[in-house]
C-alpha cells in the first residue's frame, strides 16, 4: 500500500458531500409494482469514462416521495451517444424515512426492483449497471430524499464480430488490499492499490469496504495517478459502522486508487476486469443490459421465488435459467440483506465452486436492510450465496455477460436453520394468566423461560401483586438473568402498571439494560388500548395505553432501535373478546390459551419455521409459519378450543 497525502481535491470541496452522524433505522426492500417491460437485448463492451456527477439534487429540490426524476446521460460526461448501458453509482442524502430508489430506463414501468435500500437521514451509495431508455434512465424514490448520481462508464454496442477491449472477465474474488493489516490511512489520502488484472485492461471490478470507522467519510475509486474526480464510490455516515460499495474502475497498469477523505479503512477485492486492446478478438463477456427483474425474494412464499432465509453459515443455490440469448459466464445482480439477525456479511460466487474468502454485501448489526451489486461469474448452475449471519435475501438481476459458465463440481450447499429459540418472556398481570390457567403448555417450538408476575413496572418500583409482593422490575428482572445465547429472543409484556408520561424514558431504560445484558432480539409488546381497564394512580385516564402504543411506534420508526420488533397485540385481540374479563385487559382461561399459541406463532414465524399448531385441528400445518397479526384480516383466528381443550373450561 502506498498513500498519497497530497490528493488534487480541496478538503473544502469534499467536506461538502458529506453530512454528519444519523440515525439508523430498518428500510423497505422494495415489492409490488407495475408490469415489467421487456428488455432490449444488446451485446456491448465497456468503454470507461473519468468518474462525473450526473445530478446532485442537494444544488436544486429534493426528489419528493414517490416521486421520480428522468436523467439524461448518452451525450454526458463522455458517455457515447449510442450507448445502451451505463455504470452509475446512485447515492441518496437524508431521506426523511425509511425506504428504497430504484432506476430503470425511461419511458418504461417501474420494476418491481431496488436498486438502493436506506434507512431516515442516511447517506448510502450503491453501483448499478442500468440500461438506457432513449439515452435516460429514471430514479424512483419511495420517501423524500436528496439524491447523487455518478457514471463510471458505459455500454456501447460491441461489433457484429466480436471485440478485443470492454470485454468483462470474471476472476476468482481476491482480496487485493486490506488497511487494517498494515495502518489506517491518513484524513484525505489516497491509498494505492495494485491489482492481478492485466496491464492493458481498461477497467477493474472491485468491491470497496470499511469497517470500524471513525466518523462520516466519502470514498472515491479512480485510476491509479489521476486526478480525484467529483463523484464518490462509498458512503459512510457515522462512527462503527462496516459497508461494502461495488465499483468499475479506470486501470493504469492494473492500478487503481482510493480516496479517503476522513481516513477509514479500505478493503479491496476484485471480482474481475474488462479486457485492453491486446487482449484476443472474441464474442465472450459482452454486456447484455436488461431491466431490473427479480430473481429471489426469501421474504415470499415458498414454491415462488421464495424458499427459506439464509440462516448463519448456511448458502442457498439460485438458477439463472431465465437468462436467454445464449450462454452465460457472469451476471450483474443487486443483492439485498433485509431483517438481518446480527453483524456479517453474505458472499456471491459461481455454484458448485470453492466459496472465496472475500464479501460481496455486509451488515453491521441486526435489523439492517443494506444492498450492493455483485458481478459474479456463474455456472451451469447458477450462483451461491453464502451468509455469515442470518437474514433475509433479494437478488435483482440487471444484466449479465456472454460466454460458458463454469463446471460445478461441488455439492449443493446446506442452509440448516439453528436449534430452537430460547425466549423469555417478562410480563405482568395482563400476561400472567398464562401461568395462572396452566396454559404456559401453549408456548409451544421453542424453549421458554416465563417470568410472569403481576404488578410488575418497568423502571420504577413494582406494586404488590395477587403474589402477596413486589416484583423485580423489568430492568431489574433483565440483570440478573444469564447472560444470553445468540440466538435468544427476549419479549416485554410489561406496562399496564405504568404512565405514559413517562414511558419514553423507561423505554429506553429497558432497552438499554437489555442491551447491556447481550441481547440482540428483543420484542416489545403493545398494550391493549380500547378498554375499560384503567390505571388507577393514572386519574382514570383511558388514553394511557393508546400513547405508549403511539410511542413504541415513533422510537422504533427513529431507527435507533433496530434489534427491537414490535408485536401488535392491540390489533390482532381486537375481536376476540372471549379472551378477556370485563376490564378487556386481564385473560380468561380461554384467552390464556390464545395468547399463548399467538406467541407461539410470533416465534415460529421469527425464523421462517413450521407453526407448531395448524390453524384448526386436522389441518395441514403452515410452512413457514405466517406472522399471525396478519390472520384475523386474512383467514380468521385460530380455532383456539379445537386446538387447546383445556381451553374451555
Amino acid at each position: 500500500m502506498s498513500v498519497n497525502s497530497a490528493h488534487r481535491w480541496s478538503k473544502a470541496v469534499w467536506a461538502t458531500a458529506l453530512v454528519a452522524l444519523v440515525a439508523t433505522g430498518v428500510a423497505t426492500v422494495a415489492g409490488g409494482g407495475p408490469t415489467v417491460d421487456a428488455a432490449t437485448t444488446v451485446a456491448s463492451v465497456f468503454e470507461p469514462v473519468t468518474p462525473c456527477r450526473l445530478l446532485d439534487t442537494r444544488e436544486g429540490d429534493r426528489l419528493p416521495a414517490r416521486g421520480s426524476v428522468d436523467i439524461e446521460v448518452a451525450g454526458r460526461c463522455g458517455v457515447p451517444d449510442d450507448a445502451t448501458a451505463v455504470a452509475v453509482t446512485i447515492t441518496t442524502v437524508q431521506p426523511v424515512a425509511p425506504g428504497f430508489v430504484v432506476g430503470y430506463p425511461t419511458g418504461t414501468s417501474r420494476p418491481v426492483a431496488s436498486s438502493v435500500n436506506y434507512q431516515p437521514g442516511e447517506v448510502i451509495a450503491n453501483l448499478q449497471l442500468l440500461q438506457l431508455g432513449s439515452g435516460s434512465v429514471t430514479v424512483y424514490s419511495l420517501a423524500a430524499t436528496d439524491l447523487v448520481v455518478d457514471v463510471s462508464g458505459a455500454f456501447v454496442p460491441a461489433p457484429s464480430g466480436g471485440a478485443r477491449a470492454g470485454r468483462f472477465v470474471p476472476v476468482e474474488p481476491s482480496r487485493a488490499i486490506d488497511t487494517r493489516d498494515t495502518r489506517r490511512p491518513s484524513p484525505s489520502s489516497t491509498v494505492r492499490v495494485e491489482t492481478d488484472v492485466p496491464d492493458d485492461a481498461v477497467a477493474v471490478a472491485i468491491n470497496v469496504t470499511t469497517t470500524a470507522t471513525n466518523g462520516p467519510d466519502v470514498f472515491t475509486a479512480f485510476e491509479a495517478g489521476g486526478d480525484v474526480p467529483l463523484a464518490s464510490s462509498l458512503n459512510v455516515d457515522g462512527a462503527g459502522q462496516t459497508r461494502a460499495a461495488a465499483a468499475i474502475v479506470p486501470a493504469a497498469d492494473g492500478a487503481i486508487d482510493v480516496f479517503t477523505l476522513r481516513g477509514n479503512h479500505v478493503i479491496v477485492d476484485v471480482v474481475g476486469y474488462y479486457t485492453g486492446p491486446s487482449a484476443a478478438l472474441s464474442s465472450t463477456g459482452l454486456f447484455v443490459s436488461e431491466r431490473p427483474t427479480r430473481l429471489v425474494d426469501t421474504r415470499e412464499p415458498y414454491g415462488s421465488s421464495g424458499g427459506p432465509r439464509l440462516w448463519a453459515g448456511g448458502a442457498r443455490e439460485f438458477s439463472l435459467d431465465h437468462l436467454t440469448g445464449g450462454p452465460v459466464s457472469a451476471v450483474a445482480a443487486n443483492v439485498t440483506v433485509t431483517d438481518t439477525e446480527d453483524a456479517g456479511y453474505v458472499e456471491v460466487y459461481p455454484a458448485g465452486t470453492v466459496r472465496p474468502a472475500t464479501s460481496t454485501v455486509n451488515y453491521d448489526r441486526p435489523g439492517r436492510t443494506v444492498a450492493n451489486l455483485a458481478m459474479s461469474g456463474v455456472s451451469e448452475r447458477g450462483i451461491t450465496v453464502y451468509a455469515l449471519d442470518a437474514t433475509e435475501l433479494v437478488v435483482d438481476v440487471t444484466g449479465w455477460f456472454t460466454g460458458d459458465p463454469q463446471e460445478a463440481s461441488g455439492a449443493v450447499p446446506k442452509n440448516s436453520p439453528p436449534p430452537d429459540r430460547r425466549v423469555t418472556i417478562i410480563g405482568d398481570s395482563a400476561s400472567a394468566g398464562m401461568r395462572w390457567n396452566d396454559a404456559l403448555a401453549g408456548l409451544q417450538g421453542f424453549r421458554v423461560d416465563a417470568r410472569l408476575e403481576s404488578c410488575r413496572r418497568l423502571v420504577q418500583w413494582s406494586c404488590r401483586g395477587r403474589e402477596g409482593y413486589a416484583p423485580r422490575t423489568v430492568v431489574a428482572e433483565i440483570q440478573q438473568l444469564a447472560a444470553p445465547g445468540p440466538d435468544d429472543l427476549l419479549v416485554v409484556m410489561t406496562g399496564y402498571n405504568d404512565w405514559h408520561e413517562r414511558f419514553a424514558d423507561d423505554f429506553d431504560t429497558v432497552i438499554a439494560a437489555a442491551r447491556a445484558r447481550g441481547f440482540h432480539h428483543i420484542v416489545w409488546v403493545d398494550y391493549r388500548s380500547n378498554v375499560g381497564y384503567t390505571l388507577p394512580s393514572s386519574g382514570g385516564t383511558s388514553s394511557n395505553y393508546g400513547e405508549m402504543n403511539r410511542i413504541i411506534g415513533e422510537k422504533l420508526a427513529s431507527g435507533a432501535y433496530p434489534e427491537v420488533r414490535r408485536w401488535h397485540f392491540d390489533v390482532y385481540t381486537a375481536g376476540t373478546s372471549l379472551w378477556f374479563h370485563s376490564d378487556g385487559v386481564h385473560e380468561t382461561t380461554f384467552g390464556s390459551w390464545g395468547v399463548a399459541d399467538w406467541i407461539s406463532r410470533h416465534v415460529r414465524a421469527f425464523d421462517d419455521r413450521p407453526c407448531a399448531q395448524p390453524m384448526r385441528p386436522g389441518d395441514e400445518i403452515p410452512n413457514p409459519c405466517p406472522d399471525p397479526d396478519t390472520l384475523p384480516s386474512t383467514v380468521g383466528y385460530p380455532d383456539i378450543a379445537g386446538l387447546y381443550p383445556e381451553s374451555v373450561d
